[in-house]
């Protein structure tokens, strides 16, 4: 198994697992224990991906996505969980949810219609977007991301992607590092996931995709931390003295 953490500074919001499965489910498993590990028990949100993946590379991880991910049957959601203590989503400390999405192969790729060429710019709440991959659409909004989100999951022109994703306009979406501590690191698994449909099979729910994530910044947070302007100038200034190279 290889294993890498996206948010290595502060709390490990987003881990990529890879599995050889041996049987059906496997990376299930694999996730739920990686959850129950020591510092690995922080993480909020596990990806796992077949062996063949590249876990530190983020495209990788969103082809992967694309190919074998079904939120019926691969999307696993731990609600009213531990949490960890720096973890402000879910306005309760020490408690929160978790996630899995399980996207190994073993099964058939999932059947997906192809995405439009252009974002959705009719939006008057949307600034810009982002095609990652064909994978994850993310839309940088003005306002609630939320009434956004639901509206995205649910037009067809947009059932092509497994994950929407909507941020602040603080969120640069060109600066892939920043883009998924951007997003990972705000919002709740359990209150800010909007699927395009949902129903019960028996007691267990089955979500339709795409899945949307409301990863805006919400009443309640702290504020971001924002450096002086001062400091800034100072730092880039002094840059090339720091041989951080």
């Amino acid at each position: 198994m290889d294993l890498w953490t996206y948010q290595e500074a502060g709390f490990h919001n987003l881990a990529v697992a890879s599995v050889k499965q041996r049987y059906a489910k496997e990376g299930i498993k694999t996730a739920l224990g990686l959850m129950g590990q020591g510092q690995m028990s922080l993480t909020k949100i596990v990806i796992v991906v077949d062996p063949t993946v590249n876990v530190r590379n983020f495209s990788d991880v969103l082809d992967a996505l694309r190919k074998n991910f079904d939120p019926a049957e691969d999307f696993i959601l731990i609600p009213g969980t531990a949490q960890d203590t720096l973890d402000f989503t879910s306005f309760k400390m020490n408690l929160g949810s978790k996630m899995i999405l399980d996207a190994t192969g073993g099964k058939k790729s999932v059947a997906r219609p192809p995405v439009p060429p252009q974002g959705p710019s009719a939006d008057k709440d949307i600034l810009e977007s982002r095609n990652l991959r064909d994978s994850l659409l993310v839309v940088k909004v003005k306002g609630a991301g939320r009434p956004v989100i639901e509206r995205l999951v649910k037009d067809p022109a947009f059932a092509g992607f497994p994950l929407i994703a909507a941020v602040g306009d603080d969120v640069p979406l060109d600066d892939e590092e920043r883009l998924i501590w951007g997003i990972f690191t705000r919002f709740d698994c359990a209150r800010d996931i909007v699927p395009a449909g949902a129903h019960l099979d028996g007691a267990w729910p089955k979500l339709r995709g795409p899945l949307g994530i409301d990863a805006t910044w919400k009443p309640g947070y702290p504020e971001p931390l924002r450096m002086d302007s001062d400091v800034v100038t100072r730092v880039d200034q002094k840059w090339n003295d720091y041989k951080l190279n």
